[in-house]
């Protein structure tokens, strides 16, 4: 390998990152079943599928344990369909990446109860998106039958519970510094959020230069406790944008990290106490 970047690439780019660990996304399944085959699978982070509406029958036979990204693209449509895609459990490791719209939540917990991890793709929620992402967090955080991850919150807990530095740019893989996404007409830039224009000349650079513009403006982000964490994420694209609900998505699992912390503490106490 070149380097430590990981770059979500086409399949039909993989000759062209031959040498980078990659990302591999296609609509159809059986693209990436004959792309990725022998000594290619070793550089694989995972495979993207980009609609749960393919015939994914040619992953079931292919690879063995290679980590499946399916998005969902429509949630109301696409909700029923995840019941077909449980057939890659047998296999591989599945995570349902998921649209924060309208009515995301009933996919999630859907997602949730067949054991898929799930990725929130989000960018700006506004009022009733905001409601369903609190729904989803009390479920992360208290219902048993959530056993696989939901990001961004299964990340960011962690980090709040170990004091360690993270930002939704590296949870969300649009931390440049780790990844790049290759569009379909191989210009390299962040995600599919990102021009390329909006990102050069730097591109390594953006985040922390987008957070220092924020900061400089002296908005909403030189005054919040959770700039460390976010870094100006849900900043983009329009700048002008409340963040009221998203900060209190944040302090509901710093409180739940904290109490967690606090709990794990006594009952550590408890067992010093009994055995003296």
């Amino acid at each position: 390998m070149t380097n430590t970047v990981v770059y979500n690439i086409p399949a039909t780019m993989l000759a062209v990152y031959r040498r980078h660990t990659v990302i591999v996304r296609s609509g159809d399944p059986a693209e990436i079943a004959k792309e990725l085959t022998g000594e290619d699978l070793e550089r694989v982070a995972y495979v993207q599928v980009l609609n749960v509406q393919a015939d994914l029958r040619p992953l079931t036979l292919w690879g063995d344990a290679i980590p499946v990204d399916l998005v969902v693209q429509h949630p109301e449509t696409d909700l029923p369909l995840l019941y077909q895609c449980s057939q890659l459990l047998a296999r591989h490791p599945v995570r349902i990446t998921v649209p924060v719209v309208s009515g995301f939540s009933k996919v999630v917990k859907l997602a949730a109860s067949l054991n898929f991890a799930v990725k929130l793709n989000v960018s700006q929620p506004e009022g009733s998106q905001i409601v369903e992402m609190s729904q989803v967090l009390e479920a992360y955080l208290h219902q048993p039958m959530v056993s696989q991850p939901i990001e961004y919150f299964h990340s960011m807990f962690l980090a709040f519970y170990r004091s360690e530095p993270l930002t939704l740019w590296t949870v969300q893989e649009e931390d440049p510094a780790c990844f790049r996404y290759i569009a379909d007409d191989g210009e390299e830039t962040l995600s599919r959020r990102f021009t390329v224009s909006t990102v050069n000349p730097d591109i390594v650079q953006f985040p922390d230069r987008f957070k220092q513009e924020l900061l400089a403006a002296g908005g909403e982000c030189s005054k919040c406790e959770f700039l460390g964490n976010c870094s100006g994420y849900f900043k983009w694209p329009a700048r002008d944008y409340r963040c009221d609900g998203v900060t209190s998505l944040f302090q509901t699992l710093k409180d739940a990290a904290h109490q967690l912390k606090k709990d794990l503490g006594t009952f550590e106490s408890g067992r010093g106490k009994g055995r003296s």
